[in-house]
């Protein structure tokens, strides 16, 4: 006899939460350019045609390096999340609130997507560091 499955309702407060979170990192991605303008500019700047390409040298690395630690920080949530489930083998994890309604998974299934989760979280992670680490210093 197949038993009937549990569904855990939506959080309307950690839906807002998220929310709120998800549009602040948006906000600081649109903002991250300009504020490496803005320190960037804060140095004396020579108007010579190689100073304002070695400038713009420098801002490409930084840059770089920047949206790289931005990127990683969701990836990083994910692989969390997925390391939670798996720990658990439960979804959602025993007292984690969710912003969407979810059947309950329960058991080696659990575990799986948990693993599958860690696996691809891991694996965009790599990709990040190899992009970090091939940035080459224009200093």
């Amino acid at each position: 006899m197949k038993r009937k499955n549990e569904i855990i309702p939506a959080d309307k407060q950690m839906r807002k939460t998220w929310l709120i979170l998800i549009a602040l990192y948006i906000l600081i991605l649109l903002w991250l350019e300009p504020i490496i303008d803005f320190f960037l500019m804060q140095m004396p700047l020579d108007r010579s045609h190689e100073a304002i390409v070695a400038l713009n040298q420098k801002k490409a690395y930084v840059a770089s390096i920047a949206f790289g630690v931005m990127r990683s920080l969701p990836i990083l949530t994910f692989a969390w999340f997925g390391l939670l489930i798996m720990q658990a083998a439960r979804l959602p994890p025993k007292s984690m609130r969710l912003p969407i309604t979810v059947v309950l998974i329960e058991g080696p299934r659990a575990r799986m997507i948990g693993m599958v989760m860690m696996a691809v979280g891991l694996l965009l992670l790599l990709r990040e560091i190899s992009m970090l680490v091939s940035a080459q210093p224009a200093f």
